[in-house]
This record gives structure tokens, sequence and C-alpha cells, in this order.
């Protein structure tokens, strides 16, 4: 039997791990945790660091994988093409490309050079470099090469400044920032695909923003879909991405880019060339009619990509889930919610006995929903029923649901 090695064991990786079995592939899960949900369908579990190129080719060497694969996390997707590289296995892009795109540093200077329309920005690697700030406030400072929107910060003072650029750099594990202009707008997401030169786009989202009264990262709690875009900011998404993938040599693979639309038009604040986490791979096979796991194994095997277009009969709603810091224990309300139609389709993210600290990255996401309806006011007006009856226990029964942000 043939074996592939998937890195990280998240949820969307489940489906990616059911796929490679009908592939015939005995599938050994690398991950450093020892409760994700890949973990329960994988035929073997190593216990070791995605992010340790060095120990998963030494793992890939010793089970004699013939593919080593992820879909949806950054540094991990840079360890498959350095180990691929190595080895001389299948990847879907080079490994050089891999760290243009985990560095956002260097993929900023690459969307300059590109004419892709983005913030301005500079790059610090050091506490002292902080104090030779170039643009007016408001800015956002974020790691260079962090994911889930881990150090990501909005500023508005020379003391903000300072405190988050230092959180930045030790956050960091190249020990650099970034420093950008902030730009006011509404923030969407563009999933495309990258066809040999050429580009296509399978969605837009607009993101929902929470509040920035708080000392919290930059996130959102959902998007709605389709995004609210006029013609022709829908003919520039597809300008944009039809620039990133050439810009970045991108020839067979699923990315995606995120942006914000102020009155100028669209402006990028990065993208990457693998699937979005979290909802995004259920999404685009049942909304979008794209089953973008399937491509991301054409990608990883140098085949391909098979795909058709859905055409949206509806708008959308992602409702991500959040809770107060304790211990995960389960969620209460889905199937009685799903029963009403008022929610079409609802995920548990985290396996009970997760501990969730007070972090509102991306990680710390407990569970989410997805409502379907045929105008954003009933949309609206479904998800507030729904957060009526959905509760978060920990294990002593207390509802930690974070509601302060629905």
């Amino acid at each position: 039997m043939k074996k592939a090695i998937v890195l990280g064991g998240t949820s969307p990786h489940v489906l990616l791990i059911n796929y490679l079995h009908e592939l015939d592939y005995e599938v050994i899960l690398v991950d450093y945790l020892d409760n994700s949900p890949g973990i329960k369908v994988a035929d073997k579990h190593i216990q070791a660091s995605t992010l340790d190129k060095e120990a998963v080719c030494r793992i890939a060497k010793e089970e004699k994988v013939e593919l080593v694969i992820s879909t949806c996390i950054d540094q991990a997707n840079s360890t498959c093409c350095y180990v691929a590289e190595k080895l001389g296995l299948p990847l879907p892009y080079s490994y050089q490309t891999s760290l243009d795109v985990t560095d956002k540093g260097r993929m900023k200077v690459i969307f300059k050079d590109g004419g892709i329309p983005t913030s301005d920005f500079y790059t610090i690697h050091s506490e002292e470099e902080i104090e030779d700030n170039r643009f007016a406030f408001p800015l956002v400072v974020k790691p260079v090469d962090c994911n889930s929107s881990k150090g990501v910060r909005k500023v508005d003072t020379v003391e903000e400044l300072h405190k988050y650029a230092v959180e930045a750099l030790s956050m960091s594990r190249t020990k650099s920032a970034i420093i950008e202009g902030f730009v006011e707008g509404f923030e969407i997401q563009v999933d495309c695909l990258a066809l040999d030169g050429d580009a296509d786009v399978l969605l837009t989202r607009q993101k929902k923003q929470i509040r920035r009264d708080d000392d919290i990262v930059l996130q959102s709690t959902g998007s709605i879909i389709p995004a609210n875009l006029d013609a022709a900011l829908r003919a520039q998404t597809l300008d944009v991405a039809k620039k990133i993938a050439a810009s970045f040599g991108l020839k067979n693979t699923p990315f995606f880019y995120q942006a914000i639309v102020d009155s100028e038009g669209i402006k990028v604040l990065e993208f990457a060339p693998r699937i979005g986490g979290g909802l995004s791979y259920y999404i685009l096979k049942n909304i979008a009619g794209v089953d973008v796991v399937k491509c991301a194994i054409q990608s990883f095997l140098g085949q391909k990509m098979q795909y058709a277009k859905a055409t949206l009969d509806a708008c959308y709603s992602t409702n991500l889930i959040y809770m107060h810091p304790g211990i995960f224990s389960h969620v209460e309300g889905f199937e009685e919610l799903c029963d009403e139609g008022i929610v079409n389709k609802s995920f548990v993210m985290k396996t009970p006995g997760t501990e969730i600290d007070s972090n509102m990255s991306s990680g710390n996401r407990v569970a989410a929903f997805i409502v379907k309806a045929s105008t954003y006011d009933e949309l609206k007006e479904k998800e507030r029923q729904a957060y009526a009856k959905i509760r978060v226990l920990d294990s002593h029964g207390t509802d930690l649901l974070n509601r302060k942000y629905i």
C-alpha cells in the first residue's frame, strides 16, 4: 500500500485523510498534539511538530512515503515543499515559493513588484527600529510569520505601537514584524484556483468585523456569502487573482487572498496558496460546488485540478463561536436548530477536554454554524435565533459561550 504523511490533524484534514484512504494510501498523521481530530481517522499518529522540517523529512524516509501533504496550514505547507524537494516527491510549488508566502514581509514586496494593490508597509527586526515609524496612525502591526491572526493588532498611539510591535517581534520565529498603514473599509476573502498561468475566482465572502473597543487581535466572527460587491469590484477580484498567480508563479493550486475594500477599490492584506482553514473546505464544496480538498490532492500529485462551479441560489453566513477561557466539553442546541431549519449546518472544532485561553485567534474557535436564507435580513434573524439557543459548556456544565462580539 502507498503511504502518505498528513501534517496537522485539524478538522479539515479529517476529510483529506478520508480521501487519501479512497486513493489507497496508508495515512501517517504528524501532529504534536495528542487529541487532534485527525488522529481518529489516520492509520498512524507520530507526535512531532509540523514545523520541524528535518524531523518530518526523517519520518518520511523511515516510513518510505510517496506523498507529504497539508492543505490548510501555512507553515506546514512549507514543510511539505521542503521535504518533497529533498526526497524527490511531488509538490504543488517550490520550497522557495512557500517561503515567499509564509513571510509576510517578502510577500508584500512581491505584491508591490507585481502591481498588486496593497497598503504601504515596512519591516522591523528589533525593538530599536520601532521608534522610526514612517506612517500616520492608525497602523497595523503583525509578526511576519505567525498563523491564525496571532499578534495582528491595530494601533492608534505611539505607546500602543511600541507595546504591540514588541509583542509581534517576540511571537515571530525570525524576530521580524510588519508595520503597515491601516485601511478603513470592509474585509473580504476571495477563494481562487491558479490554472497554468491563469486564475479563476470561486467565491467571495465579506467578513463580519469585531468592534475595535477591546485589547484583542484583529479577527472576525464569520462572513457573509457572497460579498456585497458591485460589477466593477467583482471584476477587480479576478484581476487581482490573476496578478497574484502570475507574481508568485502559481500554476496548479488552490489559493485565497484577504483584502480591504475602500473607496479606491481592493487592497490586498495577504494571501496563501492553500485552502482556507475552518469551514472553507465545506463552504467551497457545498456552496460553490468545488471540492477543493480533491483539487489540493491533485495539485500535490502534479495532476491538473478538475472542478466545476455551481451557481449561487441563496445567501449564506458563517458564524464562528468563541468561548471564555476554560476547558471545552461540548456544545448544546445545534441539533434542535438544524431540525427547525434555522441552522443549515453545524460544526464542532475542538475535542472535549481542550483548554481554551482568552486569545480571540482562529485557533481558539470551538464551533461554528452556517445559515442559509433568501435575503441578508433573513440571515440576521436566523443568526439571532441560533445564538439565543446555543450553549458552549465546560466540564462543570457552565455556559462559556462568548456573546460579547455576536
